[in-house]
């Protein structure tokens, strides 16, 4: 009997089973419920095993300087910008007097204005973050300020020394203004901006200023609405003083420093809007009354609107300055003191 040698066990024995075919898409679908794992990247181990927290401090730390590096680069691009005037401020045109009572002169009381700057501001971070620079404008318009004051008759203060350094300085206004009403010295107290002129000193305050003793504060408009504090008069009452509390103590809308818009215009805007008496104790003349908005161009702008100058909406606004008005106020410009060496040539 012969007897077998083969080892059914030996694969080389074994009948050869031709393999089903695996389609594609069964492939994609294995592949979606059994995703293989991708070794990280040398980049990823790397960093992987050097994070601590010194490295991740100072990662942190050269991100916040590369953002005030680019942010202080930026705002000085734009502060060294160049403007001329626009064609309306050589223009003349109306100005609607105001809507109620003036005072007469010999009831006016005494008549304050003050205004203030940070370039002397001891904190040197709130400088250094400051968006636009205002570096020598109140040196620039002070003169003006003080021939205006000294032609009529008027008490001029610098409130500079009050800036409060915990908020932007344009916040300070309101402790600036406070003050002069806390000494009982003045009977009204204006208000203007270290960036704004007195272009036509032969009009007095007085001209403007309410008859009607419950009105205690006048304010301009806005451009996009509301109001601007830039410019503001308020009557020296217990009501004005109040208002100013209130101002100062809307401190949701303080502004971090750097920031363009600093708060304290729309806290302004914000109460104004909300004020149960607004109609008995605010008056809002027409802007030209004391706080016309300068406008300036740019050198290309300035071929491209005179071929359509009639169409522009700032042209023969009562919003922006024409020649003749009271004051030039310049918000929104970085360049501010060529906007107001500008504007100081054509003061009158």
């Amino acid at each position: 009997m012969a007897i077998s040698m083969e080892n059914p066990q030996d694969p080389g024995n074994a009948p050869l089973v031709e393999k089903p075919r695996v389609s594609e898409e069964e492939l994609k679908k294995h592949d979606s419920y059994y995703p293989m794992k991708r070794k990280p990247s040398r980049t990823f181990i790397y960093f992987r095993n050097r994070a601590n927290t010194s490295n991740v401090s100072i990662s942190v730390l050269i991100v916040i300087l590369t953002v005030l590096l680019f942010h202080r680069i930026f705002s000085l691009y734009m502060s060294h910008r160049r403007w001329i005037n626009a064609p309306i401020t050589y223009m003349e045109r109306p100005c609607r007097s105001p809507h109620y009572d003036t005072v007469q002169e010999e009831n006016v009381g005494k008549i304050c204005i003050t205004t203030l700057t940070d370039s002397k501001s001891s904190s040197s971070f709130q400088r250094f973050m400051r968006w636009r620079n205002f570096d020598g404008i109140l040196e620039l318009t002070w003169q003006n300020k003080m021939d205006y004051a000294r032609k009529h008759g008027y008490n001029l203060y610098d409130g500079s020394e009050l800036i409060d350094t915990s908020r932007p300085p344009a916040w300070s206004k309101i402790l600036a203004v406070a003050d002069l009403m806390n000494k009982d010295e003045c009977d009204w107290v204006m208000w203007a901006d270290a960036d704004t002129v007195f272009m036509n000193s032969g009009q007095k305050i007085e001209n403007f200023l309410p008859a009607d003793t419950s009105k205690h504060l006048l304010v301009g408009s806005d451009n996009g609405g509301g109001y601007n504090s830039g410019v503001f008069l308020l009557r020296n009452t217990e009501w004005s003083r109040q208002f100013l509390s209130d101002w100062w103590d809307m401190r949701s809308f303080v502004r971090p420093p750097g920031m363009a818009l600093s708060g304290d215009n729309n806290a302004m805007k914000a109460l104004l809007r909300d004020m149960p008496d607004f109609q008995e104790h605010v008056l809002s003349p027409a802007r030209c009354t004391f706080n016309s908005f300068a406008k300036f161009l740019t050198f290309s702008q300035q071929m491209t609107v005179m071929t359509n100058l009639n169409e522009q909406p700032w042209y023969n606004s009562e919003d922006y300055y024409h020649k003749g008005d009271f004051l030039a106020h310049t918000p929104g410009y970085d360049n501010k003191v060529d906007c107001l060496r500008l504007l100081l040539q054509e003061a009158r």
